[in-house]
């Protein structure tokens, strides 16, 4: 009955729902609604996330804070602000360090919290690539495909610097918004979720079972490519720009001391980590 009424606030405040998610069996002991509730009707929240990354060799843990709102008809009384503080109460402690990604209409909402804005950097490079395109959609209406792609995302290695561990949250992208976006890439046997636009390649993830070669997962999709942008943070830098990255009504907040030096570690929270 909660789970119901949490869905619906959810597709009334960010026009998507959790249902399917849980249907198949998604939603584990990492993602937490801490919700409040008027008798049967849930009225608002703020959801924890908790976050396993390897930074550079390093396990972090960290938790992140989404799926914050409150119903319009019991806005004003602090019903964000008591989760919040309860939240934040019951981890920083416990955590390497909370952060969130906040829309344009609440920037100074965190701060209240200690929370400050943190830069991200995104790495580019132009490309002059010779091959014809190899890379393979993948159809993921086909449930042969999807499984075989959710198996491989469940035991995927790493392959960037800055790494998410969280099953659950790559599966919520990659059956839902991320959908169409998945690619097969056969020389290096890995997928890549990714968009391509007007001979722009954005690769936002490679989800494989052994590390793969970067170059060639770019090669893979042809020559119409002139210019490759990367969701995430690469081994090796060499040969691309690094510059910081702004995406609109999206602003990294970060509390604790588990994000020292982030600003000089260039680094990017991998796209498909965004709670």
């Amino acid at each position: 009955m909660l789970r119901k009424s949490f869905n619906e606030l959810t597709e009334k405040t960010y026009s998507f729902n959790f249902v399917e998610w849980f249907q198949n069996g998604f939603w584990d002991e990492n993602y937490i609604p801490y919700s409040l509730a008027d008798g049967e009707k849930i009225i608002a929240n703020v959801s924890v996330n908790k976050m396993k990354f390897t930074l550079d060799g390093t396990e972090k843990r960290y938790i992140q804070i989404g799926t914050v709102m409150t119903d319009k008809a019991y806005g004003g009384q602090g019903l964000s602000r008591y989760l919040m503080e309860r939240v934040i109460k019951e981890y920083i402690d416990k955590v390497d360090g909370i952060y969130l990604f906040a829309n344009d209409q609440v920037l100074n909402f965190y701060p209240k919290f200690g929370f400050s804005k943190t830069k991200e950097y995104q790495y580019s490079k132009i490309v002059n690539i010779k091959n014809s395109e190899q890379i393979e959609h993948v159809d993921m209406a086909d449930m042969v495909n999807r499984n075989k792609f959710l198996k491989t995302a469940k035991n995927c290695v790493i392959n960037e610097r800055f790494a998410m561990h969280n099953f659950g949250l790559i599966a919520f992208m990659t059956i839902g918004p991320m959908i169409n976006k998945i690619y097969y890439c056969p020389s290096e046997e890995a997928y890549v979720i990714a968009d391509i636009e007007e001979g722009n390649l954005l690769v936002y993830q490679i989800i494989s079972l052994h590390k793969v070669n970067l170059d060639n997962v770019i090669h893979s999709f042809g020559s119409s490519i002139y210019k490759v942008y990367l969701g995430f943070t690469p081994y090796d830098s060499m040969g691309y720009e690094i510059n910081e990255y702004h995406e609109e009504d999206c602003t990294l907040f970060c509390l604790g001391n588990g994000f020292e030096n982030m600003d000089k570690r260039k680094l990017m929270f991998p796209t498909l980590s965004h709670a």
